[in-house]
């Protein structure tokens, strides 16, 4: 032993070793909020325009509301190859269409009423397969005391007209123009119920589940959850979409994957070989702060995604929207929960990300190496 060497007394010992676990503690959960071992992408294009944006034909502080509360997005091309994307939102019960342009979402005037009642859907994802659209509700409780919210408990299809892009209506002769082949189910709940990795979380007046990621793939639909999401874990819930409907077996099947500390599922969108994952801070009001949105590719069945990029949306600038000399919306702040495909080259995903709490959406887009 070198002579000039300190011996620790075996209370220091015991101490420096705690302190040494806890430094790696740190270390490993600051690692798994702020990947390092993926690239960090920034936005390619600024803030889109949306003309005059969405409308809702409300009092001006429930407009703002509904234009800030943009939560899910599904497009396709129609037969003038435009694309055309249902955009849903997370207050209210209507839906809305807009055309993707060069950096500009044109926005169209009419709506979509996804339901007849006055209870709030709380939609959260969208999809489409070419031939429906898919719209789910977040089967969430509400914030305020974990009430229970029977409204949210909803998953909604009806069929797309493959000439606009857009939902298929009935005939002119209709007065109302309803949506054609629209279908509406509860079952998803008592779907839950069954499922062993989901049923302590689907209770009565719980904060419990709350699905906010929807794609569809193969006649299958995928549910993404944002909660529960614990010690890195999130959920994907996959049921055959015909059978959901029809009332069928929706052999139903809960697939979990590897997120990393503190995220959830934001959003998911089927690609050509699986799935990509917008992930973000899950329901742990703990992780509002310090916890990245990533994307990461997902084949459809091993737990650890390949991650691809972290967003890196810290440049962007919040806006206040004008129309002569009156303020008719302010961006409140950027949280990442909508995501499409714009491009899909063997190199990279060119994706538009859209975010609750943006007029509008606040549309951007990135571009993520595969």
């Amino acid at each position: 032993m070198n002579p000039c060497a300190t011996r620790l007394s075996p209370h220091r010992h015991r101490f420096a070793s705690g302190l040494t676990a806890i430094l790696l503690l740190v270390l490993v959960s600051a690692h798994a909020q702020t990947p390092l071992d993926i690239p960090t992408v920034r936005p390619t294009s600024g803030l889109w325009d949306s003309g005059s944006g969405f409308r809702f034909g409300l009092r001006k502080k429930e407009e703002e509301q509904t234009r800030k509360a943009l939560s899910g997005i599904a497009c396709n091309l129609n037969a003038a190859h435009q694309r055309i994307c249902l955009m849903v939102f997370d207050e209210g019960v209507e839906a809305r269409f807009a055309t993707v342009l060069n950096n500009e979402l044109a926005v169209d005037r009419g709506g979509v009423t996804l339901r007849a009642d006055e209870g709030e859907l709380d939609a959260e994802g969208a999809a489409t397969d070419g031939t429906y659209f898919y719209i789910t509700g977040s089967h969430s409780a509400r914030r305020e005391g974990c009430r229970s919210n029977i409204f949210s408990r909803h998953v909604i299809r009806f069929r797309l007209d493959p000439a606009t892009g857009r939902a298929l209506r009935s005939p002119a002769s209709d007065p109302q123009g309803r949506l054609v082949d629209y279908a509406d189910t509860g079952r998803l709940w008592s779907i839950m119920q069954l499922q062993t990795e989901l049923m302590a979380h689907v209770r009565e007046d719980t904060c419990g589940v709350n699905i906010e990621g929807l794609a569809v793939k193969d006649g299958k639909l995928y549910f993404g959850f944002r909660s529960p999401a614990k010690r890195g874990r999130a959920s994907i819930l996959v049921v055959d979409a015909a059978e959901l409907f029809e009332g069928g077996d929706p052999k139903a099947l809960v697939k979990p994957v590897e997120l990393g500390v503190g995220r959830g599922i934001r959003d998911m969108v089927a690609v050509k070989t699986g799935f990509l994952l917008l992930a973000g801070p899950n329901d742990d009001p703990a992780n509002k702060k310090g916890v990245s949105w990533t994307i990461s590719w997902w084949d459809g069945k091993s737990v650890t995604p390949k991650p691809l990029a972290a967003l890196d949306i810290r440049g962007v600038k919040l806006r206040k929207l004008t129309q002569g000399e009156n303020r008719v919306c302010t961006d409140e702040k950027l949280k990442p929960e909508a995501m499409t495909i714009l491009e899909e080259t063997p190199l990279a995903y060119k994706l538009l990300v859209l975010s609750d709490g943006m007029c509008d959406g606040g549309a951007l887009t990135f571009t993520v190496a595969r």
